[in-house]
Formats: C-alpha cells, structure tokens, sequence
C-alpha cells in the first residue's frame, strides 16, 4: 500500500494525450497527481503510521496482531469470507457475522488542489444484504482516530447513541439496506428542510435498499444533512418493519457471492468552494460507467481531507471487503 501526502514525494500520473487530427485540436489531457495508492492485496507490510484499522483486516496478511492492526482476517472469518493468507487479498472492514463494524482510516491530510478524484473496487456479498459501506473526507485539520455511528449510518454520520466522524465533510454511502438515506436513528438532526430526507424516509424502519446517498459536514450529533440520494418515491414492497422504496438505478450494490460482488466506484470533487460532487458506478454488465449521483456542494470545501472507509452489520448481514483504492488531485 504506497499512500504519499502534503509532506512526501508525489506520483505525477498524467493520463496519455489523444493525438491530434487534420483539422481538429484534440482536447487537453487531465493531468492528475497521485495521492493515494492503496491496492490492500498484499499483508500490509509496508502501510505507514497514520493508517488506521478500527477492527478492519488484510485478507492477504498471515499474522493476527490485535483488533486494531491490519492483520489477518483468521478471526473474523463467519460467513463466505475470501481465504485468510491468499494473495492477492482484500481489506476485510466486517465479515458476516451479526452487528460487526470495521473501518479503515487515513489520518493524514491530503492537498485538494484543483479538485480530488476517488476510485476503488467494492464488494458486498454472502449475507442478507446489510448494512453497507461508506467512503468519507473530513477536514483536513480534524484528528481522524475514531468513525462516526455504524448500522445505518454507516460510521460517517450520527445516531441517538454515537456521534459522527469528526470534522466530517462528505459522506457517500454505498447502501444496500438503505438506511443511510434516512433521517431516523437520528441522523440530519439540526439540518435546513432542503437537505432533510424525503417524507416517506423521515418514517421510522422504511428503507430504501440497493441506494446511493451523500450526506454533508456534520459535528458529533449535529448535521450530515442529506445532500442526494438515488432514492425513489416509489414503494417497491413491504418487509416485516416497514415500508420498502425504489432506487434510481436498476442493479443492486449486493449479490450472492464474491464472483458476482464487485462494483467499481467513481467519486469525483471539482475544484471552487462549493464543487460539484459526481458518483459513477460500473457494475461490470458490460454498459461502462453509470453517472448515479451528481449535486453542488452548499459547504466550503477545506484545503485539506482526510479519508476512511466503514461499514457494519446488524441483524442482516453481508461481507464487506474493498479493493483498489485510488485518490488523485488536479493540477492544470
């Protein structure tokens, strides 16, 4: 895992000009700088300090150190989990055991310098589709040791019971139970009634399953106010609880098994103080990357970020395991 910030030697990735034709100008490439390079197939033998497990585990890795190093995943191996000590492996945040939470963080601050491009492979699988896993920036002057509420909120935002992550500026919640668009359990309290969920999503126990969401900055019980949601208006079924809701793409973020599960994921930040967010997803159907998401930021973006992934089960469950984590900034 090679992770480079602020302080270190930089990757200079620009990406390849297309040639020019007979009287056309061809577009000037994006030249992009490496901040982030973080494949977790290997043992993590060379992840540097600031990187942080809180309960997350290299697959790959063949020692078990304690609950808070990236280690082997050998003890927490319930469900259909890939095989501890193969390469090339995943970073593990839950296996398939019942209310389980793990994330993994970076507290280290990275530039935002003309914008941040994000990629990276996700896999939710094995269970009964819960809870999801979210990707996070907070401001890049917070300390970045602990994540926010798990079940629905993903540990990125708040509940009645715990705070959410500190300093945090955007959450994207890969949703398949579909929680994380709701403002219940106590998320988005204290936030404006533009950025409240829909009514049908303020109901305690609806959900909307197989869902795309962001939610905006927040401090410990305040904020983390709904920014947009792939949530529809349309009730697509009832479960044991309550009432089930659409989503505004047609594939589901969750499958069966490992062979099925894996979704590519694009979330880009534009330069300016209120950017454009963008989430594409390619679920590898053959059609390419699909634009879910798209919405301008009503907040400040820092100088700075720092980032994580979480995620958690509860009575339903699911593997959840990452791949492939790519974060690029601008430079013109």
């Amino acid at each position: 895992m090679a992770i480079l910030g602020a302080g270190s030697m930089l990757l200079a990735a620009a990406l390849a000009a297309v040639p020019a034709t007979a009287g056309a100008q061809a577009p000037a490439p994006e030249k992009k700088v490496v901040l982030v390079n973080a494949p977790f197939t290997g043992k993590g033998d060379n992840l540097p300090p600031d990187a942080l497990s809180l309960n997350a585990c290299l697959t790959a890795a063949t020692e078990l150190k304690g609950v808070n190093e990236f280690d082997s995943c050998a003890d927490q191996n319930l469900g259909p989990v890939p095989e501890s000590g193969k390469s090339p492996g995943f970073l593990q945040l839950t296996d398939a055991g019942q209310y389980d939470a793990g994330a993994a963080i970076y507290d280290h601050a990275l530039q935002n310098v003309g914008g941040i491009e994000v990629t990276f492979a996700q896999y939710q699988y094995g269970g009964t589709h819960a809870d999801g896993i979210s990707f996070f920036l907070v401001d890049g002057d917070t300390s970045l040791t602990e994540a926010g509420a798990y079940g629905g909120s993903l540990g990125y935002a708040q509940n009645t019971n715990r705070p959410g992550v500190d300093g945090g500026y955007l959450g994207l919640g890969l949703d398949a139970w579909g929680n994380f668009s709701a403002d219940t359990e106590g998320r988005g309290a204290g936030c404006p009634e533009d950025y409240q969920a829909p009514d049908y999503l303020q109901v305690p126990l609806n959900r909307a399953p197989d869902n795309v969401a962001l939610r905006g900055p927040g401090q410990g019980y305040e904020g983390y106010c709904l920014l947009a949601t792939t949530a529809t208006d349309e009730k697509i079924g009832t479960y044991k609880y309550g009432d089930l809701y659409g989503t505004d793409f047609t594939e589901t973020l969750s499958t069966d098994t490992l062979e099925d599960a894996k979704r590519l994921v694009k979330l880009k930040i534009t330069e300016g103080k209120h950017p454009t967010v963008t989430v594409d997803i390619d679920f590898l159907d053959g059609d390419g990357w699909e634009r879910v998401l798209e919405t301008t930021m009503p907040f400040e973006a820092p100088d700075t970020f720092k980032i994580g992934f979480a995620s958690s089960t509860g009575r339903a469950t699911d593997v959840h395991l990452i791949r492939h984590l790519r974060v690029e900034t601008f430079v013109e």
